[in-house]
């Protein structure tokens, strides 16, 4: 049994312990806490202000129940592919790699459309000027990458009415000729080849001359018109175009514009370098020229006498016993 005296000195202790914890900071901000808790619950339940309250706790709790549904969501497709046999997704598989290559086909279809579209743009153009032309369009289907001359193969031949040496274009002007042909498809030859004898002039001065080419011009892209008299009016930038003597090139067809003239290192004459007006690398689309107006007519000005002229459209040397047939440079003027 404790005396009075000393049961007092221990209260004495406790009270002093608990005086100083109710003094702590901790301890009335806990009261503040708890007070404000005991106030709005107070004013909920005589302003009816439960409701209030709800949409508070709610508004705290609304971002967890948004991680919880998702996190389901995401739980449930995942055991949904799993469960997901082999066969259905193989036949998925297949159903989109059908898709696809519909949509290819689409696309291979409209850009075929539109080349063809184009084609015949300038088919129609060239018909509204040229009245006496007899066209048809073409593409490119082959070439030989180590040609300097840039020669390539065309997706027409007999069976379209095309014979060896038609002149062949595209819109910007001349790319060559005809110089092989079979029932399906024919070899056309730049004029960056050194075959190349055809007569063009000036479209200004009206010089002519007469277009050639060579190895080392043919390696830069240029041709060359030679044989200009010495008081030629020839001016760089000039147009330059087929002259239609020789009657295998239409008059007037585009070849290129004059870059400069100089004097001829084998006789006395000049000659212009030319640059042609299409790209011979470049060449996708073209136009074959089957027939024109003045078609072999002065073929007797650059054939040996006693020769006979071969008839318009038969190009004078297409076989119809042989499969293919090529033209022969005869060096006369074209």
């Amino acid at each position: 049994m404790y005396s009075p005296h000393i049961l007092y000195q221990h209260l004495g202790k406790g009270g002093g312990l608990l005086k100083r914890y109710l003094q702590k900071k901790s301890f009335k901000l806990l009261c503040v806490v708890a007070g404000v808790l005991f106030a709005l619950a107070i004013y909920t339940m005589l302003t009816g202000g439960g409701f209030v309250l709800r949409n508070l706790l709610g508004f705290a709790a609304t971002p967890m129940q948004r991680v919880s549904a998702v996190a389901a969501n995401n739980a449930a497709n995942t055991a949904a592919n799993l469960t997901r046999s082999y066969d259905d997704l193989l036949a998925e598989n297949q159903s989109l790699r059908n898709e696809v290559n519909e949509l290819n086909q689409k696309l291979a279809d409209y850009y075929q459309v539109r080349q063809e579209n184009d084609s015949f743009r300038n088919y129609l153009e060239l018909k509204r000027e040229h009245r006496d032309y007899q066209l048809v369009a073409g593409y490119v289907v082959g070439r030989d990458p180590n040609d300097v001359f840039c020669s390539f193969r065309v997706d027409q031949g007999s069976l379209s009415g095309v014979h060896v040496n038609d002149p062949v274009i595209t819109e910007a002007g001349l790319v060559g000729w005809v110089s092989s042909v079979s029932s399906m498809y024919c070899n056309v030859t730049t004029i960056l080849s050194a075959d190349t004898n055809l007569s063009a002039q000036d479209m200004v001065s009206r010089d002519s001359g007469v277009l050639q080419s060579d190895l080392a011009l043919a390696d830069q892209g240029l041709v060359r018109l030679g044989l200009l008299e010495a008081d030629n009016k020839i001016q760089v930038g000039d147009m330059i175009v087929t002259s239609g003597l020789g009657g295998r090139f239409p008059k007037g067809l585009l070849i290129g514009k004059a870059l400069e003239v100089k004097n001829s290192t084998t006789d006395v004459s000049l000659y212009a370098t030319v640059q042609p007006f299409v790209d011979m690398k470049d060449v996708k689309d073209v136009l074959i020229i089957t027939d024109f107006q003045g078609k072999g007519e002065a073929l007797s000005a650059v054939t040996p006498p006693g020769t006979p002229a071969a008839p318009s459209g038969s190009a004078g040397s297409q076989a119809s016993s042989s499969p293919e047939v090529s033209s022969t440079p005869s060096g006369g003027t074209q």
